[in-house]
């Protein structure tokens, strides 16, 4: 049973709603009078709470990796070239995530808010791995600058996945 059967026109706009943006659909009936609404948030702007947000899930997956003699070790043996992959693969695949979770079918003019949304989900979770592997020092990027690229590469790969998600959670 389709609930929208006897609809032939919708109109949709974006308004600005307690100030965030919001796409509103109107169901019209068959004179064109608006019979109902629905109203969708329009995730496009990178908002403090969307900060906070992926703050969170950035350090929800990256504070128990800090602490695992397994990374460490792992980010001693692991090839350079495995550590691009998992940057790279981790770039990819967030790019679509974001893309296809926020912006698909809204790209259009907000190109601008797609590049800031993933560069701050970067250097918001390698900020977050940084900080952590700093505070229990296991970051040393004095006295070996590649270990403490390749462990930040290392735990910024699943943190990455949180930081995403928890700021698609609204």
């Amino acid at each position: 049973m389709d609930v929208f059967k006897g609809l032939k026109n919708t109109h949709t706009e974006i308004k600005r709603i307690n100030g965030y943006l919001k796409e509103v659909v109107t169901f019209l009936d068959d004179t064109g009078k608006p019979i109902g609404h629905v109203i969708n948030p329009l995730m496009v702007e990178l908002r403090l709470r969307d900060v906070s947000q992926i703050f969170v899930g950035a350090f929800l997956v990256a504070s128990p990796l800090c602490f695992t003699e397994e990374v460490w070790n792992l980010s001693v043996s692991l090839k350079f070239d495995n550590i691009y992959y998992l940057l790279a693969s981790s770039i990819v695949i967030v790019t679509f995530f974001v893309y296809f979770n926020f912006y698909r079918f809204k790209l259009k003019g907000n190109i601008a808010e797609f590049v800031k949304r993933i560069i701050a989900i970067y250097l918001i979770t390698t900020s977050s791995v940084v900080f952590i592997l700093f505070l229990i020092d296991k970051f040393p990027v004095m006295t070996d600058p590649v270990l403490a690229f390749k462990r930040t590469v290392i735990i910024a790969f699943p943190s990455i996945f949180g930081a995403a998600i928890t700021d698609y959670l609204k």
